[in-house]
């Protein structure tokens, strides 16, 4: 058996606006380092999965700025999935089990999102391959990461018993997937054992996934297995998540707890984890002074940013945008960019 990855970077990141945009989205900013993150995920697994077997759906519009961004790696020009219009993640994710499968049908395949920064590679990386070694009898595996703090922007797992470390493979059975909580019920989770952070990244073979789509959707399972014209094929799939299309459904799914500093940089507060604070707990980027301000972030480029007495504030300037956010609000940017869709206000999306 080979492994493969399909890496996931057809987001856009809403809730990292103004600075992650339609055309400068999240996977292509250098928020945790110097480096895009598109490819910080591919740097973290070069030494794991061979070159040609790295594939990545992004959306078609990011075509030339991705195989720009990616040139270095010298991923094969057929590994590209270029998606003709945004279907979330499930669409993406079956075509390329498929394609991968038709060439090997043995084929482990590890899914993982582009927008995460992981503190302990080499953690990870001893954590992907017991995962991708257990996946091979047949399993679906997704990392569970534990709670640090009453998160309301990350989906949950809940697993049927708390893990026992003593066990030989580590793996949980999943009870069921939660969408993002309030802040009350993800304090009752915080104390829990049973309740892990939803990481987004899943394991499988090639053989095993597709088989669980021929269990759940038997017609889809034939356009895709069947249908040659690739525009009908993706039309026809349809726009939802691989976990509410998959993994909330599966009876195949095992969790395996995994914490190698795990971040989803999903809202603005969560920069706070990967930049050091001043002394007053602020974190300033850019051309800026500042008076007796705490516990705040101020994002900017080449124009001064003059703060004084900021308490838990968030300011994120751009060219043609600027954020003013209380930390208390970070995941509410989102509907901020869904007003700006409505088209009454000029900003770049």
């Amino acid at each position: 058996m080979s492994n493969y990855a399909i890496i996931l970077a057809g987001g856009v990141g809403s809730r990292f606006w103004p600075l992650s945009r339609n055309t400068e989205p999240k996977q292509f900013l250098s928020v945790s380092s110097s480096k895009p993150m598109i490819a910080e995920t591919i740097e973290r697994i070069s030494s794991y999965i061979n070159k040609e077997n790295i594939f990545i759906a992004t959306n078609k519009k990011h075509k030339n700025k991705i195989q720009s961004c990616l040139k270095k790696f010298k991923i094969p020009q057929n590994n590209y999935l270029f998606e003709p219009t945004g279907r979330n993640t499930f669409a993406p994710i079956a075509v390329l089990t498929k394609t991968i499968s038709a060439n090997d049908p043995n084929a482990v395949i590890a899914v993982l999102p582009c927008d995460h920064v992981i503190k302990k590679n080499i953690v990870f990386l001893k954590f992907l391959k017991r995962a991708m070694d257990s996946a091979q009898a047949g399993k679906i595996i997704t990392f569970g990461i534990t709670p640090k703090r009453p998160e309301t922007g990350y989906g949950y797992i809940k697993v049927t018993r708390p893990p026992d470390h003593n066990r030989a493979t580590g793996l949980c059975k999943v009870e069921r997937f939660i969408e993002k909580p309030n802040l009350e019920t993800a304090k009752k989770y915080l104390l829990d054992k049973r309740f892990f952070w939803n990481s987004g990244i899943f394991i499988f073979t090639a053989k095993s996934f597709l088989l669980e789509i021929q269990k759940l959707y038997p017609g889809l399972y034939n356009k895709l297995i069947h249908e040659k014209n690739f525009s009908r094929l993706w039309l026809s799939l349809p726009a939802t998540s691989i976990d509410y299309a998959i993994m909330e459904k599966t009876k195949n799914i095992t969790l395996l707890p995994a914490d190698y500093g795990w971040l989803d940089l999903g809202s603005w507060q969560a920069i706070e984890e990967v930049h050091s604070k001043d002394k007053n707990g602020n974190i300033f980027k850019g051309h800026s002074i500042d008076l007796n301000s705490s516990n705040s972030i101020v994002w900017g480029g080449k124009k001064l940013i003059a703060t004084i007495g900021l308490k838990n504030i968030i300011i994120v300037d751009t060219e043609d945008a600027l954020l003013v956010c209380s930390k208390n609000n970070t995941q509410d940017v989102k509907r901020i960019v869904e007003l700006l869709k409505k088209g009454k206000f000029k900003a770049k999306l």
